[in-house]
């Protein structure tokens, strides 16, 4: 029997395409000019149907159309196209390449080698229990690299010992924290900053947090911040049902690790300098707001 030309033993095909014609919603995508935000009204944006008519004439020059190890497939679990996509890693790989005293780890292999602690949030109390004092911390409360409490998301002290199974949150000064679930920001990671430890977080984050004296946490924030570490987020988030999930395939993110702590630091002073700079401000700041004849409300940490 003739095999086709996509057909390879031991292999399997994969179309990693980006878009197939259709909307979250069901309807037809058009394609939009990049540089005037225009919306097409007959060109449709369907990517799969184009890689999938280049290879049923033979053509598999298509960044998005590739070839992967069937065994690998079926033991990796995952049937997801975008993450067996190897292209991902070539950032990554060509940094510690071309820097010299960088070497790449993968986060599951560090947390292994108890180099960092990786962990998840307490928990998410209902909206009518949000009638304290102790800052709730929603996945939309993380943005642009800062953990911003809602005073309006606050919850009794008591429900918090509950939620963080102890008198205390568990969470230190420049804990790094990102959305784990539900959001467009899963690998985008935020500071917890001094004063902000006391607070119950929402179970749908990750944690970080440097065990190591080879780097702190101005380090790991520079490690994950770096494009080739974000790039690889897009392979391992998938959708479940309507909402966005990482689980435990976050393990795989590969992130620079340095050969001295003298290194780390030199990359990092920058983030270490502006975090540092912003806690020195606001201590002065609520020092000057508690000792003024005038009652402020504002909450920005103890």
């Amino acid at each position: 029997m003739h095999k086709p030309s996509w057909f390879q033993d031991g292999k399997t095909l994969i179309v990693n395409a980006k878009t197939c014609g259709i909307n979250k919603d069901g309807h037809e995508q058009y394609i939009v000019n990049p540089d005037t935000g225009i919306r097409s009204n007959s060109d449709i944006d369907d990517d799969l149907a184009e890689c999938c008519d280049l290879v049923k004439s033979g053509d598999f020059s298509r960044k998005e159309v590739f070839f992967y190890d069937t065994s690998r497939v079926v033991e990796s679990g995952s049937y997801v196209p975008k993450y067996f996509d190897h292209k991902t890693f070539e950032g990554i790989e060509e940094l510690a390449k071309n820097n010299q005293g960088l070497s790449i780890k993968s986060l599951g292999q560090l947390k292994k080698e108890k180099k960092i602690l990786l962990f998840g949030g307490h928990g998410s109390p209902s909206s009518d229990q949000r009638i304290g004092e102790i800052p709730y911390i929603k996945v939309s409360d993380l943005r642009a690299g800062h953990v911003n409490i809602n005073p309006t998301n606050m919850v009794p002290l008591a429900l918090a010992k509950k939620f963080w199974g102890a008198d205390t949150s568990g969470l230190k000064a420049y804990d790094l924290v990102s959305p784990e679930r539900a959001s467009k920001n899963i690998g985008e990671f935020c500071v917890l900053m001094p004063g902000q430890e006391s607070s119950v977080l929402t179970k749908e984050v990750i944690v970080v947090r440097t065990n190591t004296d080879l780097f702190d946490q101005f380090y790991l924030l520079w490690a994950l911040t770096l494009k080739e570490v974000v790039a690889q987020w897009e392979r391992i988030v998938f959708m479940q049902t309507n909402r966005e999930d990482v689980g435990k395939r976050m393990h795989e993110i590969l992130i620079p690790i340095p050969e001295s702590r003298e290194l780390a630091d030199k990359l990092s002073f920058q983030f270490r300098d502006y975090y540092q700079s912003l806690e020195k401000a606001r201590r002065i700041f609520v020092d000057a707001i508690e000792h003024s004849s005038f009652s402020h409300h504002i909450h920005l940490g103890e």
